[in-house]
């Protein structure tokens, strides 16, 4: 497929176009507001001309230039950033170079570049910065007044810092482009080689979360100090036009605040003057400019030292970033992961410093000299708190710390399963030698009982046999044939007679026993005296039983 650029000429001519095109939104949207608040302010001498001047010198300040001022209330330089109109004119060159690489179509229907496309793409970026600075630097230079003067080298640099940075990002904007059934997608990261994609992803996220931990700071603490903005706002009594004004200035330097905040969560210092500063230890502040977004800032005093865990905050999109990553580049071998996860926190650091030294400046030679975050106060701990989340991260899940963790857990498990198994089996073993134990205890019992239930039985025949011989009957009457033989036998029959009456429930005797002494002639009558001796021996025997 051939280019559609039919010479050199269009890409450069369609930079130049961009360029101007940028500048002119760029002036409008800080000479708009000045001649608002000129017209309105009755007050104020200033005239039209003035005004446009002095938004001229924002215009240089916005693009992180410097101006040099002699009010005799302010002298010396102004170098302090408004970050909301540094993003703004960088979204407005995004959004030009965006229509330019949009009009050179470098990409192909097929996803890959086409012939000469990079030299068209460079072509156009080169000649969008070299014009965009240049113009800068004219407005630099027109802007000059007897009260201030923007630095035109500083115009320069800083013109072309924001026409590169947003013509890249417009540039790879134009690039992106939603999958369809015929044609593939593109997407911006995915360009870059892996890992540097993934390392640039991750990194994103976790910048982006930092900023938003500090922003959710600083709108807390502007709704905790809403009466004091308002005092101040009174104060200056700007009405309707020079109140919106007034809120267009705040909004420029919210996101310079929300980075003060971010610095401060991170431990170090910021400073709002000379011999100031705000950290988590404290807050030393002095004379602040009648500002009602000042307003936000603490008063001086310590605080208290369950401040500190306010550490925490920054760590979470830190590792969550580092999370992001280790999912991303878990399918790369070896080298590549070790490469991502060394190079994540050095990103992620270095862009945290950056962002932090353009937020710094000052406001003269006086007490506001100094402004933003004391660098020094800030490398350590923002090492140690990107160092610490990814470091922590990677251990649990970049290495088998959790698999090892599991089987560890499972086989403590086990172990414990196993020895409450081990004891329940010795209980149970315990149990039954006890009871066999107390089963032999109650067999002894018996026995021994039965053995005293047969003496008492011994004895009471004795003394049965003592009666008889005490019986008158007896006496009177004796047997004609008494001799050893008969005497045995007639004991045996008793003994059996007694034995059998001892084990036999009343009511159930065999009835040829109850009938046996009535029948049997050689027994002769049965005497008181053997049936009570017979009724005592059963007794006896129920009670041992």
């Amino acid at each position: 497929m051939s280019s559609p650029v039919d010479s050199i000429a269009t890409p450069l001519v369609r930079g130049v176009l961009g360029a101007l095109s940028s500048l002119g939104i760029a002036l409008a949207v800080v000479v708009v507001p000045a001649l608002a608040a000129q017209v309105a302010g009755s007050a104020s001498s200033a005239t039209a001309l003035d005004a446009i001047l002095l938004a001229l010198g924002v215009l240089v300040l916005g693009h992180g230039g410097g101006i040099m001022v002699s009010t005799g209330v302010i002298d010396g330089p102004v170098t302090l950033t408004p970050f909301g109109l540094l993003l703004l004119l960088v979204l407005l060159s995004a959004v030009a170079m965006r229509r330019v690489g949009r009009a050179l179509r470098p990409v192909r229907d097929d996803g890959l570049l086409r012939a000469g496309a990079l030299r068209d793409v460079g072509s156009s970026l080169g000649m969008y910065a070299l014009v965009y600075a240049i113009g800068l630097a004219v407005l630099a230079g027109i802007g000059r007044s007897a009260d201030a003067a923007p630095v035109v080298t500083s115009a320069v640099v800083s013109g072309l810092l924001v026409a590169v940075l947003g013509g890249l990002i417009g540039l790879l904007w134009s690039l992106r482009r939603d999958p369809t059934d015929a044609v593939p997608g593109v997407r911006v990261l995915d360009l870059l080689p892996a890992p540097y994609g993934d390392v640039a992803r991750a990194a994103l996220l976790a910048v982006t979360g930092l900023l938003g931990a500090g922003m959710a700071l600083v709108v807390v603490l502007l709704v905790v100090s809403v009466p004091a903005q308002s005092a101040l706002f009174d104060s200056l009594d700007p009405g309707i036009v020079g109140g919106l004004v007034l809120t267009l200035i705040q909004l420029a330097l919210l996101p310079m605040v929300a980075v003060w905040a971010l610095t401060v969560l991170l431990g170090g210092t910021v400073g709002v003057g000379t011999s100031t500063g705000i950290s988590l230890d404290g807050a030393e502040t002095g004379v602040l400019p009648a500002l009602p977004l000042l307003g936000a800032l603490p008063g001086p005093g310590d605080f208290p030292a369950v401040v500190w865990l306010l550490l925490l905050v920054p760590s979470v999109p830190v590792a969550l970033g580092a999370v992001h990553l280790v999912r991303d580049v878990a399918d790369l071998d070896r080298r590549d992961r070790i490469t991502a996860w060394v190079a994540y926190p050095i990103v992620v650091i270095v862009v945290c410093l950056l962002v932090a030294g353009l937020s710094t400046g000052g406001i003269g030679d006086g007490r506001l000299v100094h402004l933003g975050p004391q660098m020094s106060t800030l490398a350590l701990p923002l090492i140690g708190v990107v160092a610490v989340s990814t470091a922590l991260v990677l251990g649990v899940l970049g290495t088998p710390l959790i698999p090892w963790a599991r089987r560890s857990a499972l086989s403590l498990r086990e172990r414990i399963e196993a020895e409450e198994r081990t004891e329940r089996g010795a209980t149970a073993t315990d149990g039954v030698t006890a009871t066999a134990g107390a089963g032999g205890q109650d067999t002894e019992t018996v026995e021994s009982a039965e053995g005293e239930a047969r003496t008492q039985d011994d004895a009471m025949r004795t003394e049965d046999g003592h009666g008889e011989d005490l019986d008158p009957a007896a006496d009177s009457d004796p047997p004609e044939h008494s001799d050893d033989g008969s005497a045995a036998a007639e004991l045996e029959d008793e003994d059996a007679g007694l034995e059998a009456d001892a084990w036999t429930l009343p009511g159930q005797q065999d009835p040829a026993a109850a009938e046996g002494p009535a029948s049997d002639p050689a027994a002769g009558e049965e005497t008181p005296g053997r049936r009570s001796a017979r009724k005592s021996s059963w007794i006896s025997r129920r009670e041992d039983r």
